[in-house]
């Protein structure tokens, strides 16, 4: 029975890749992604539909690492505003950095050998068994800007890291970079550094 119900997993994961494959594929032909502009366009032609239409691409774009994910961050605060603009990015980033560590734990390294570059792999793979440390690292990589995090929950999956922990690391730091990118640096230190400290106290790091 488990074995029935993992093999329809896999196959449900492999229809959703497939569909959001051919989602991109049509997006860059059209040139959604081409521009700031562009992306804002398309995302209020939505009408009512836009707050979720941004959140489902948003979610992708941390998926397929192939997508320019920070276009996103300039595009929510044009389309909805400061506020909503943050609330709708953390929404995306978090659920795609749980949804990426989820199907790595459906199918394992090939994924991860598939989506990630043999050069990045390497450079982080000595800390798949260390996972405490791992842990220390990617909370690390999930704070600070222009780091690549997204990466990072792929090899998260092939860590021993239990998935209830790597959910609070990843809603304890991810939105941070978030608020960074939407209110600017400045903002985030006088206003919000405090409660920094006490996520990395949640957690003991």
């Amino acid at each position: 029975m488990k074995n029935k119900a993992k093999t329809v997993i896999w196959i449900v994961t492999a229809i959703l890749l497939l569909v959001i494959t051919v989602g991109v594929i049509m997006g860059l032909r059209k040139g959604i992604f081409s521009s700031q502009d562009a992306f804002v366009e398309f995302i209020e032609a939505t009408g009512v539909f836009a707050p979720l239409v941004f959140v489902v691409i948003e979610t992708l774009s941390v998926i397929i690492l192939i997508l320019p994910c920070a276009l996103g961050y300039p595009v929510s605060v044009a389309a909805f505003g400061p506020f909503w603009g943050f609330i709708l990015n953390a929404v995306s980033t978090v659920l795609g950095s749980i949804i990426i560590f989820l199907i790595v734990r459906i199918w394992g390294k090939p994924l991860v050998d598939a989506l990630v570059s043999k050069r990045n792999y390497t450079k982080y793979e000595k800390f798949i068994e260390k996972t405490p440390l791992f842990e220390k690292l990617l909370a690390i990589m999930l704070l600070l800007p222009f780091f690549p995090d997204n990466m990072l929950c792929y090899i998260a999956g092939l860590t021993k890291m239990q998935y209830k922990r790597f959910c609070i690391i990843v809603l304890l730091f991810k939105p941070w970079k978030i608020l960074f990118y939407t209110y600017g640096s400045q903002f985030f230190l006088d206003r919000f550094g405090h409660l920094w400290t006490q996520a990395m106290t949640m957690i003991n790091l």
